[in-house]
């Protein structure tokens, strides 16, 4: 049997059906840098271009069954990321509207009561879905992005693994993009008062 370093994506593919972690961790070290670069050639913050990636190679991971071995390329994971940025610039769109709601609300002083009520009534949403969160989940959420650690940091002090944190972030982002509001989480995302609100 060939050593893993020498095996074709397809034969990866064959491995990770059957729960193989190191053929999973090898298809990711092979390609996870190349579509990062990709999605962060087409978004203007790298910080999306990562999670976009983290989120292709969870999903991969979570789908393996799924996997047909005999279609697996680079190019299936290419289409994945395409796909995703493409979501993610329709996102945007909605996002820089409401960017500019909350900029004309500012020149209002008139509607300065209404958007504290706003986001005082979405932090609370924020809170209690964090509490139904894993404890371990939660911290590392808290430590991402209220403490605004990096991944690495968070790792080093929890003494976990890198991919451990960023799987956590994705799963705590994505269970709160699943269970609020669309307006709500685009303010999620784009309020640091809020983040100060948490604390």
């Amino acid at each position: 049997m060939p050593e893993k370093t020498t095996y074709s994506d397809e034969m990866l593919a064959r491995r990770i059906v059957l729960h193989d972690e190191s053929a999973f961790e090898l298809l990711y070290e092979r390609h996870s840098r190349q579509l990062l670069s990709f999605a962060a050639s087409y978004l203007p913050d790298f910080f999306d271009a990562e999670e976009i990636v983290q989120s292709l190679f969870v999903e991969l991971w979570e789908k393996r069954k799924q996997i047909d071995p005999s279609r697996f390329s680079k190019s299936y994971l290419y289409r994945i990321a395409v796909n995703k940025v493409f979501n993610l610039l329709k996102q945007q769109v909605v996002e820089k509207k409401y960017l500019q709601y909350l900029s004309e609300l500012e020149t209002d002083t008139a509607n300065e009561t209404e958007r504290k009520i706003y986001r005082e009534e979405l932090a609370g949403i924020v809170e209690q879905l964090l509490m139904k969160l894993p404890e371990q989940q939660r911290k590392i959420f808290y430590m991402s992005r209220w403490d605004g650690l990096s991944h690495k940091e968070i790792a080093d002090r929890l003494q976990i693994s890198v991919r451990t944190v960023e799987n956590q972030v994705y799963r705590a982002f994505k269970y709160i993009r699943e269970n609020i509001q669309t307006d709500y989480f685009i303010l999620f995302l784009i309020s640091d008062l809020l983040i100060s609100g948490l604390h």
